[in-house]
């Protein structure tokens, strides 16, 4: 890793909608081929609007097989960074993604948000050529829209 930064942002412009009942993948992100990933920080806000709706689940998988998806674009933390990125990262999943093994599971209230850094020397490490997905579950329709931080 060379400390090239980005993140990349989901549900910017179109919010992932989510139906009651049924998971989606909001953001996916496959490795570069031999190098690895850093997950340096990631946030999920929600636009739920009944207080006594049950909280969602949001879980932090690794997968076997990426699914289908719409391409999303990292931006550099550095503007001035001429380097590309080489991991490819896809949003708002139609086709899910195959998981293999659930890292983190957590819930949050469709009214509110999850925004998580990673301290130093915790980041989730994403092997080359791996795939991570971030799944969201909720009761309600409710749309997501949130971001995740790396390192490349």
């Amino acid at each position: 890793m060379a400390a090239l930064q980005g993140q990349v942002p989901f549900g910017d412009g179109n919010a992932v909608p989510l139906t009651g009942g049924t998971a989606k993948t909001a953001v996916v992100v496959t490795a570069p081929a031999n190098q690895r990933l850093k997950i340096l920080g990631y946030g999920f806000f929600f636009d739920g609007t009944s207080n006594s709706a049950a909280p969602g689940q949001i879980r932090i998988q690794r997968a076997s097989a990426a699914g289908t998806s719409t391409s999303a674009t990292p931006h550099p933390n550095e503007e001035d960074l001429t380097e590309t990125f080489q991991s490819t990262w896809g949003k708002n999943c139609t086709v899910e993604p195959t998981y293999t093994n659930n890292l983190k599971t957590f819930t949050v209230h469709p009214q509110l948000g999850y925004e998580y850094l990673a301290p130093m020397g915790q980041e989730i490490i994403v092997k080359g050529g791996g795939i991570l997905g971030f799944e969201l579950t909720f009761a309600a329709n409710v749309d997501a829209r949130g971001y995740v931080m790396f390192e490349e």
